[in-house]
């Protein structure tokens, strides 16, 4: 199965974290012995909304609910191409007049 791409304009002011996944061993003198664990052992964690008319905002909204938070999907942002698949909570919120926003947070994957 081919993935799908998330292609609605995100807002601006969203963030990307990276996190290591490190072994660290701390010995008496102060000294610590560190190294990466896996060959994926930086990975990142966003936070990104769509604001627009309610239109576009729900089928932002049901591309992510469809993936129901296990399947993967594409989003390339500033030309930086990633794998991710949402975590927690897809948000939809009226803003005002005929603006509406969805606020979601991805979890990046690696696929084999």
């Amino acid at each position: 199965m081919a993935l799908r791409e998330f292609t609605w304009c995100l807002d601006a002011g969203g963030s990307r974290t990276t996190t290591f996944a490190v072994n660290a061993v701390v010995f008496g003198d102060g000294y610590e012995q560190v190294s990466a664990i896996g060959i994926n052992s930086a990975r990142e964690t966003a936070t990104y909304s769509v604001s627009d008319k309610i239109g576009v905002v729900n089928a932002a909204y049901n591309f992510l609910r469809d993936h129901r938070g296990a399947d993967p999907f594409i989003l390339d942002v500033g030309g930086e191409i990633r794998t991710y698949r949402t975590v927690g909570e897809i948000v939809r919120t009226h803003v005002k007049a005929d603006r509406w926003q969805v606020s979601f947070n991805l979890k990046q994957v690696f696929l084999p």
